[in-house]
């Protein structure tokens, strides 16, 4: 199943025209979205409900601490007709994003219970760099074995002082190249508050996650 054109681009395309009838091509995942705290997953999750407003299922929900960090999980289910090239789906896309607190670890592996794909959110402000390395070793631990697609966004990349791509790469073991041979980026540059790449992102998992559907 060919998902990308000779330059690499996804050959896709979003609309709400979201059909209850046809439950024959009718596909539901959940995406999660993962990394360390404050690296812009929430952020992330605000930006896609404000971009698919009209294509909410549910208005969603974020539980927070009183600080407005994330306890538990923020969650929305997003219905949309997704096409690729001739081929077209139904899609419930189940989007939530797991706490990056180390004190609440141990309720990660609930959310991501279930996942098809997740986005990897870093930091890109340098002081962070060992709690990117530390959150993507995990996630690693987690999706590979069960064979998860992933893809890896580098949030804030307006800061003053924002790490080197090529750096970011080294210490999590990425390789330096700009993209993979199937043509999607090794890595995503993104300024979540501001939307830059976020709709972006969530299309490329997409993509990975309904060719990893159509390999199994």
């Amino acid at each position: 199943m060919e998902l990308h054109n000779k330059e690499g681009e996804s050959q896709l395309e979003i609309s709400g025209e979201f059909d209850f009838n046809d439950a024959e091509n009718m596909l539901q995942f959940k995406i999660v979205y993962w990394g360390p705290g404050e690296s812009g997953k929430t952020t992330n999750f605000f930006r896609l409900k404000e971009k698919f407003d009209l294509l909410k299922l549910s208005n969603g929900y974020s539980i927070e601490t009183t600080e407005g960090r994330t306890l538990w999980e923020d969650s929305l289910y997003l219905l949309f007709k997704f096409a690729i090239k001739d081929l077209k789906f139904n899609i419930i896309a189940h989007v939530v994003t797991c706490t990056g607190q180390e004190r609440f670890l141990s309720t990660r592996e609930y959310v991501l219970d279930g996942a098809d794909g997740i986005v990897f959110v870093g930091d890109s402000n340098p002081e962070k760099l060992e709690q990117n390395k530390r959150s993507f070793r995990e996630l690693v631990s987690f999706a590979s074995p069960k064979k998860i697609p992933y893809i890896v966004q580098l949030n804030k990349r307006d800061l003053e002082n924002a790490i080197k791509l090529s750096k970011f790469k080294i210490a999590l073991g990425l390789p330096l190249l700009d993209t993979y041979p199937d043509g999607s980026k090794v890595v995503y540059d993104a300024e979540a508050i501001q939307g830059v790449n976020i709709v972006k992102c969530f299309k490329q998992i997409i993509l990975q996650v309904i060719f990893n559907y159509f390999s199994e």
